[in-house]
């Protein structure tokens, strides 16, 4: 007979080599795996650690340029207010500078013009140094030559009986080579002529503006009180002088409103043979 086997039997009555296989091998793919997780980790997190280490060296990177820049800006800055303090300083010593152009102008102008009054003292008292009629003339030409720069020149006086200017003298001129002009009738065509009887009948000074290019240069005329007695008549002027200036202009004044005086004052003296006029002619010239 077959023997049945009981009820009580079980599959899990496996040899114990096999379950412990079994439990080894489910051990060792565990073990497997966690580590495998773990070496993956690692590297995750090495991977990281690389990353925000590489993140860090930027930032300094970074860190440091805002740094340089903060440095460059703060520079600039420095450099800025340093140029504003700078330009602060140009202006002033602009100004400076300014004031002492205008300052250094100013006296220059002021030198010119005490120039020109000695000049025209010196001019003035030399007119009337001599009671000659040569050196009252020769003391006009030496003015004329020496503070104007005159080359030629010659002195019309009025021969009223006639009534014409004849020449009395002239400088880098032949005086017989120089015409007689007929009041209201001047020599035609001759420019020189007519410019000389216009100043004398007008009794205005002709002074040529800007530079000299035509004869005469200048006439003046030669006042006595209230009458023109005649006129100095320039021809031309040195090479260096080419225009005539202020103080030119000044000096024309002057010898054309003292000149003729002069002239007929030494006149006048020379007939007296240099004898002093009666006191009592005098007198009776003050009453």
């Amino acid at each position: 007979m077959i023997e049945k086997k009981g009820r009580g039997s079980r599959r899990s009555d496996r040899p114990v080599q096999v379950v412990a296989a079994e439990l080894k091998g489910k051990r060792d793919a565990f073990l497997q795996t966690f580590f495998k997780r773990g070496a993956e980790l690692t590297d995750e997190l090495v991977s990281e650690n690389r990353k925000l280490r590489d993140q860090i060296a930027d930032l300094e990177t970074e860190n440091a340029a805002l740094k340089t820049q903060l440095a460059s800006d703060e520079a600039i800055r420095d450099l800025l207010r340093k140029i504003e303090a700078l330009e602060r300083e140009k202006a002033r010593l602009l100004s400076t500078v300014h004031r002492q152009q205008e300052i250094t102008h100013r006296v220059a102008e002021i030198e010119a013009e005490l120039e020109s009054f000695a000049n025209l003292y010196v001019a003035s008292f030399q007119l009337h140094s001599s009671l000659k009629v040569r050196g009252v003339v020769r003391h006009v030409r030496e003015l004329l030559e020496q503070l104007v720069g005159v080359r030629s020149l010659a002195i019309y006086f009025i021969d009223e009986v006639e009534r014409r200017l004849s020449p009395i003298s002239s400088y880098g001129v032949d005086i017989a080579a120089l015409p007689v002009i007929p009041l209201h009738d001047a020599p035609p065509g001759d420019l020189a002529a007519a410019t000389i009887e216009k100043s004398y009948l007008t009794g205005l000074p002709h002074i040529a503006e800007g530079e000299v290019m035509t004869a005469p240069a200048a006439c003046i005329p030669l006042q006595l009180e209230d009458r023109v007695v005649g006129v100095v008549a320039i021809y031309s002027l040195l090479a260096q002088k080419k225009e005539f200036i202020t103080v030119d202009r000044e000096l024309f004044k002057l010898v054309g409103a003292h000149a003729g005086g002069a002239i007929v004052a030494a006149h006048l003296w020379g007939q007296a043979d240099g004898r002093l006029p009666p006191v009592e002619a005098l007198r009776e010239a003050c009453a």
